[in-house]
């Protein structure tokens, strides 16, 4: 049986392993800025997506985990948009290369890796 917290570190790991390949990139295209711009987009793509997993985990009881789906992508849209104008407010320096580019492609990877953990069944279901 998968717990909440397991999906929660296998969420976080698989990011985390995407914003390293992410870094070694940036790094090139960037510098010491694109790796920093990484780890924002890497932390504003963690913070909805282990909201959205534990949603899913608390609806998926009542079979509504699709709905789980939908709300964190919402939530995802309006966080990470949020905080793109915060960075950008507050660190105007970082572009496009820098930042807006990472941010875009570990969105991506986030909404994909939620979607599958939310909407795969438990092995209990799996099995029957």
């Amino acid at each position: 049986m998968r717990s909440v917290a397991r999906q929660q570190v296998v969420f976080t790991a698989g990011m985390l392993i995407v914003g390293c390949m992410e870094a070694a990139i940036a790094f090139g295209l960037a510098g010491l800025k694109g790796i920093e711009g990484v780890g924002y987009s890497v932390l504003l793509c963690l913070v909805p997506g282990w909201l959205t997993i534990f949603a899913g985990d608390l609806l998926r009881h009542k079979n509504l985990a699709v709905y789980a789906v939908l709300l964190g992508t919402g939530l995802r849209v309006v966080f990470v948009l949020l905080g793109m104008f915060v960075i950008n407010a507050l660190r105007s320096d970082l572009g496009f290369r820098e930042f807006t580019v990472w941010l875009i492609s570990g969105y991506l990877v986030a909404l994909a890796l939620e979607t599958w953990m939310v909407l795969t069944p438990p092995a209990d279901k799996a099995a029957s």
